[in-house]
């Protein structure tokens, strides 16, 4: 319509005079409408680049989009208000120095770090009060004035998604339990009581069960009378006879801690706890680098490593099962790389799953080798003995549990007639698990929602995000944002039964003791409802929480993006969450030599993997996160912290973070958050004024990462068992890339084409690689007897004792020809028939991008290195270099051998190029 305005106005001019008011009555009519159409709908600011954009022959026109950036292309910031120091004045200064530096959108948070008054605040201002909608409706205002878009978190503070408005019995719920030992034979009348001593707590009865108390279980730890050991003796000593934890120094190579007990009495020990993993050392939680062995006698009954853990992982025991020969005398070797602080160690006379914790959805830790050598397990160890097994008494028979729900009264008053025997009665409840959002204005603060009811979770979004974005944001909403979990995991929701039985088919009360630890018929029978229970948290976690919330946010016309959390802080798919965000995003810290910075606490892969399966072209991350602050950060270092994890597969930069400085005029020393916490982006850094430049490096860089469409040579298939994400440091031939695959994503949008694993987005993959894992769904086994058939090359290594219950993976390799004992090691790259898409290159950091017309590769050092040496392609065609530091392109020679091209290359530490490959018969 626009387009005719100023047609019909020069019209106007050249017709007569006496028809010019009807002339002007009908342009009116023409464009009143639409101008106050115009005028009532909300600027769109889209979260991704449009699909035409990203995917066209490579040509002229990405020469100058790489040169100068679409507005779509560049960072984003989150910015944060900080306890009550906000101002107006002091809000328009920032939004106005953020848009001045090119960033593109600001995801706003309030945060509480202390009580403190900063300069500029006149009167602190409190959180969800009118006063405070009005400055963030000004935020949001001024943000859309200056053509940048506006996001906001979930609820008050980044973790996680829970308010003042969420009541308790609204609450994420964890399953909780209390024992009572009876002698059977007659009437029992008995008070049963709960565990929940607070109010808040808000005990709900789920069921009463009762079965025969197994074999040596007493409730109750062994008392150990004798203790030898090399070194620390008294240490050892107060730890295991009187509870008292230590500190112990690292192991030096091949020196062990060793030391020796006696178990008082004649009881033997079944099991043995530790405290849990994060206990142990914080900074080493995700790769504890310990190891345990127990001897009874001279025979090994463990010997394990601790597994991997999460920076959450503190309320769980780490529960090892011991197998092998009775005995009260054990010797016992401790080797840890790193301090680590020991609380307890208790042994059990009872019976108790091996990592039970981990199994049961307590807690994310890394699976571990099952005793039934279910994965594989290390040849010292001996058959299972009778006293552990299923017909010896130490595990419960399932058969003999019964519910006894209907025989406890409304006080908890049990009235039952026992049969002969001694009886263990567990009154079974679920209670609030006590987390809370934040850290947010105290005002603001309130529980966590429950992640696995939907009607609790569209309660949170109204009380929060539906109201703004009705009320005060209405039209400036562009994202909600879902940041940081850190809520621990959830067992239990009020229709779980139903959830259970409808979607594994069978009924889970008599199963729930093994949640709790207990081994029910056989070790192997326990897992595998323990994994029908993971998976079952996972689909309710991913459908419930993240698919529900995000239908909702599209009902507002918002997008939504969120960050890292299943499989890595509960246990669920790593991927299958992201299938729901329009962006998802993961995040990473600087500096290098800080914990954090390792990919095992907070990966990227997972998040990048499950962008390519889903078709997301764009990762965001929460960018150089810190927790060293000090105000010397500058930007060619956090340029080299950029690049090594774009190679991880980053492509759109959020930083972390802008704090709200109240005061426009204030500059020295600025505000910062929290003064421990996050990169200091403001606009009284010194380096303020070049903000723009690192801008522009990140946005040509971004366009680089998301044009076209990612090569790997390699699908790494997760499993279809609910575990940790893997080792984000398991070695990979050099000279080719993976990404993950999961189970929904195989089942759904995998194909076979041309002998290549497709997504439904053109990316392939040479082949499907499944390292050792446990069981496999029916469902799963046919989708790989057909994409196989179909011509999908697949390298496995063996998974032995596969469940019968789910399928034999074995059996299906074998039905389609296939040798199941096939490795896919950096030795048998030949046997893996995969031609390596880099090679002999030595630079260390790359990855590869394409569309028609072109190759492409962003290449940097390795980290904290510089590169000068010469690197192979196997690509032909004309080579240029594209610098996203000045966005130039130089032409560069290349010495051709067969398929590969070599080229020379020179960069310094922090430096990174693309070598852009053009398939268009120009000469170089």
């Amino acid at each position: 319509m626009c387009i005719f305005v100023p047609i019909l106005t020069c019209a106007y001019i050249f017709i007569k005079p006496m028809r010019r008011f009807l002339f002007l009555f009908l342009l009116a009519g023409l464009t009143l409408p639409r101008l106050a159409w115009a005028a009532d709908e909300p600027k769109k600011f889209p979260a991704v680049p449009d699909s035409a954009l990203l995917h066209h022959p490579f040509n002229k026109a990405d020469e100058k989009m790489f040169r100068n950036p679409d507005r779509i292309f560049y960072p984003e910031t989150w910015f944060h208000f900080v306890n009550g120091n906000v101002s107006r004045e002091g809000i328009t200064r920032d939004v106005e120095a953020i848009a001045q530096s090119g960033i593109q959108g600001i995801q706003l948070f309030h945060g509480r770090m202390s009580d403190d008054v900063w300069p500029g605040t006149e009167e602190p201002i409190e959180c969800l009060t009118p006063k405070w909608e009005d400055l963030v409706r000004h935020t949001a205002t001024e943000a859309h004035r200056l053509g940048m878009r506006f996001s906001l978190q979930t609820c008050p503070g980044w973790a996680m998604s829970g308010g003042p408005w969420i009541k308790p019995e609204q609450a994420m719920r964890h399953l909780a339990y209390t024992r009572t030992d009876v002698q059977g034979g007659g009437e029992v009348d008995i008070s049963l009581p709960i565990d929940a001593k607070e109010e808040w707590r808000d005990w709900r009865d789920v069921y009463v069960l009762a079965f025969p108390t197994p074999l040596g279980d007493t409730n109750r730890y062994l008392e150990v009378e004798e203790v030898r050991a090399d070194d620390h003796q008294q240490e050892w000593e107060r730890l295991l006879k009187e509870g008292k934890d230590f500190v112990m120094p690292a192991t030096q190579p091949g020196k062990p801690y060793r030391f020796s007990l006696k178990i008082k009495g004649d009881e033997e020990a079944r099991s043995v706890e530790f405290n849990p993993i994060d206990n142990f050392n914080h900074d080493f939680c995700v790769q504890p680098d310990i190891h345990v062995r127990i001897l009874a006698d001279d025979q090994v009954v463990l010997d394990s490593d601790f597994p991997a853990g999460n920076w959450q992982d503190s309320e769980k025991s780490m529960t090892f099962a011991l197998m092998g020969k009775s005995s009260t005398t054990y010797h016992v070797e401790i080797t840890n790389l790193h301090n680590m602080h020991i609380r307890y160690m208790r042994f059990l006379s009872a019976a108790r799953g091996h990592n039970w914790e981990m199994e049961a959805g307590w807690t994310s830790r890394q699976s571990l080798p099952h005793p039934l050598q279910r994965r594989g397990v290390s040849s010292c160890l001996p058959a299972i003995p009778p006293s552990l097994g299923g017909d010896g008494g130490g595990f419960i028979h399932r058969a003999d549990i019964f519910d006894i729900s209907d025989k406890m009264d409304a006080d908890g008053q049990l009235h039952w007639e026992a049969p002969q025997g001694q009886w263990t009665v567990l009154r079974i409840g679920h209670v609030n698990t006590g987390r809370k959002n934040g850290p947010a204005p105290k005002e603001a603060t309130g529980w966590e929602v429950n992640k696995l009811d939907t009607a609790f979770v569209t309660y949170q979004f109204n009380s929060y995000i539906g109201r703004l974005a009705d009320g005060p944001l209405k039209g400036l909403l562009d994202n909600m944002l879902m940041d940081s979990w850190e809520c621990a995991s959830q067992t239990w929701t009020r229709h779980m039964r139903e959830e259970f039985l409808s979607r594994r088919h069978y009924d889970l009360t008599t199963w729930l003791p093994a949640v709790f630890g207990w081994v029910l018929d056989d070790r192997e029978q326990t897992s595998q409802f323990l994994a029908d229970w993971r998976r079952t948290i996972h689909e309710l976690f991913t459908q419930n929480f993240y698919g529900h919330m995000t239908r909702l946010a599209h009902e507002k016309g918002m997008t939504a993006s969120y960050e890292t959390a299943a499989g890595d802080i509960f246990p669920a798919d790593p991927m299958e969450y992201y299938k729901y965000a329009d962006v998802p995003m993961a995040e990473y810290w600087q500096p290098f030599s800080n914990f954090l910075a390792n990919h095992n606490y907070k990966p990227i892969r997972p998040t990048a993997s499950a962008a390519r399966m889903y078709g997301k072209p764009r990762v965001s991350a929460e960018s150089f996160t810190s927790f060293v602050l000090t105000w010397d950060e500058h930007l060619s270092m956090l340029r080299e912290v950029a690049n090594q994890n774009m190679v991880e597969g980053v492509t759109h930069t959020v930083f972390h973070t802008y704090t709200h400085n109240p005061d426009p005029d204030r500059y020295f020393p600025g505000t910062s958050f929290g003064s421990g916490i996050g990169t200091p982006f403001l606009r009284s850094q010194t380096w303020w004024p070049y903000m723009r430049h690192f801008n522009t490096y990140l946005a040509r860089c971004a366009f680089m990462l998301e044009r076209g469409r990612p090569v790997s040579s390699v699908l790494w298939y997760l499993g279809d068992e609910t575990e940790q994400k893997p080792d984000q440091y398991t070695p990979f031939p050099e000279g080719y890339k993976y990404d993950y695959c999961n189970t929904d994503a195989l089942l759904h949008r995998i194909s076979v084409r041309d002998g290549k694993w497709v997504t439904p987005e053109g990316i392939s993959y040479d082949l499907l690689w499944i390292p050792k894992r446990g069981r496999f769904l029916p469902e799963t086994q046919e989708r790989l007897r057909q994409l196989v058939a179909q011509g999908g090359h697949l390298v496995l290594e063996p998974t032995p004792n596969s469940s019968q219950r789910e399928g034999n993976l074995e059996a299906t390799i074998k039905e389609l020809g296939l040798k199941p004992d096939v490795k896919f090691l950096p030795k048998a790259q030949a046997q893996a028939e995969l031609p390596s898409s880099w090679e002999g290159s030595g630079v260390g950091s790359w990855l590869h991008r394409q569309d028609e017309g072109a190759d492409w590769y962003m290449v940097c050092p390795k980290q904290e290195e510089a590169f000068c040496g010469t690197v192979l392609f196997r690509q032909t065609g004309r080579a240029e270099l594209w610098n996203p530091m000045n966005g130039s392109i130089t032409p560069v020679a290349t010495r051709q051998d067969g398929e590969y091209a070599s080229l020379d290359l020179n960069l310094c530490r922090g430096e990174m190029v693309f070598v852009v490959f053009h398939h268009d018969k120009v000469k170089s």
